[in-house]
């Protein structure tokens, strides 16, 4: 059976930054995210047999669960300034690497990797996520669908979830639904903590049934906190609950992730932040087919030229103005992907003289990202 890895893109970024210790390049800019990146992808490749990869990302901004409670996640610190920094260059490592980076305005990463796993698993392939966040417990389906957690680098199958949790991933997310997840500020039943929310739905296995035979379900007090918190014990299973229909079809195919080295398409990158470990890394076996044109010149030319990001309006239309009919111009775009079908547009890139060349970002959509072009623009 061939194997899809899906990576939740930030949640491994978050969980790599705390876990390693706060390394720095001579310039003082921090790496250690960049580290642990490295060393995922290294892993994939040395440790881990899979036929598929793709990274799925959140996007900037709300999403539907806000709409249905403006207090999700309301209580969340910004994430740490170093982090930040690193947030755009990994990123650009995933494109430059050529793998799929999935994402849709209003949708969690989650609900990225749960369409994902629909799909795949209709192909049938073995699914594993490389995330170590609880919401995803729902997904674990053995044989079928395993987490991975990279740091600690343990599987986390159903007997996993059993063992944390008292309960069985089928039932995860009402059990959640009763829990809640202070994390998320998902309200749950207030006063039902993990034992009484796993006994309960061990018994029962739904909200629906807990509530057709509340009068049994558990002591008096028990009864009172349903009672009292049952609209949001539903509210809550509408959080959790991952969404499988954030896109209509997907080439799972396009995912394909090759017997190479691609960490090779990074070295410059790497020799510039000074990560000695993942030079030695990129520089064993077979390059990658990187996601970038090679110019080759005569020796005895030096190719440069002043690279220019337009992330206004105003900045893009003063350049464009500046145009003349005679002018040669040359083009390209970024997108989230090589399948034409679904990739997205999230930027394009001109020139039209030998010493200058302009970026127009419009739908970079991740955390950290900087100011852009709107797509109506």
């Amino acid at each position: 059976m061939k194997t899809i890895t899906i990576i939740d893109t930030f949640g491994f970024f978050f969980r790599s930054y705390f876990a390693l210790p706060p390394l720095r390049n001579s310039e003082g800019f921090p790496t250690g995210l960049l580290t642990g990146f490295a060393n995922l992808i290294d892993s994939l490749r040395r440790e881990h047999s899979t036929d598929y990869l793709v990274f799925a990302l959140d996007t900037k901004g709300k999403t539907f669960r806000n709409d249905i409670y403006p207090e999700y996640k309301a209580n969340r610190d910004p994430a740490p300034e170093d982090l930040v920094k690193q947030l755009p260059v990994a990123i650009d490592w995933i494109e430059q690497m050529g793998f799929a980076n999935l994402s849709r305005e209003g949708y969690e990463a989650d609900d990225v990797i749960t369409t994902v796993t629909k799909f795949a698993k209709a192909k049938g392939l073995k699914v594993r996520i490389v995330s170590h966040d609880k919401d995803l417990y729902q997904m674990i389906e053995d044989g079928k669908v395993e987490m991975y957690d990279s740091v600690k680098r343990e599987v986390v199958n159903e007997q996993t979830c059993i063992d944390k949790f008292g309960v069985h991933p089928r039932d995860f997310i009402n059990f959640q639904a009763i829990l809640g997840d202070s994390s998320d500020n998902v309200p749950g039943v207030k006063g039902i903590g993990k034992v009484g929310a796993s006994k309960l739905i061990n018994q029962y296995h739904t909200l629906e049934a807990i509530y057709e035979d509340l009068e049994n379900s558990g002591t008096p007090r028990i009864q009172n906190l349903l009672r009292e918190s049952k609209e949001k014990a539903f509210l809550s299973r509408d959080l959790v609950r991952m969404r499988t229909d954030v896109f209509k079809d997907m080439d799972v195919e396009s995912f394909v992730f090759e017997e190479k080295n691609y960490l090779s398409c990074l070295l410059d990158d790497f020799e510039m932040y000074e990560m000695k470990q993942a030079i030695r890394k990129a520089k064993v076996g077979m390059e990658a087919d990187c996601e970038r044109e090679v110019v080759q010149v005569e020796k005895v030319k030096t190719l440069s030229f002043e690279a220019v990001t337009l992330d206004s309006k105003e900045k893009l239309r003063a350049v464009l103005s500046s145009i003349s009919k005679e002018d040669i111009v040359a083009f390209d775009t970024e997108t989230t992907g090589l399948d034409t079908k679904t990739a997205k547009m999230v930027g394009f890139s001109f020139s039209f003289s030998e010493t200058k060349a302009y970026y127009v970002p419009i739908a970079h959509a991740y955390l950290g990202v900087e100011e852009q072009v709107a797509m109506e623009d």
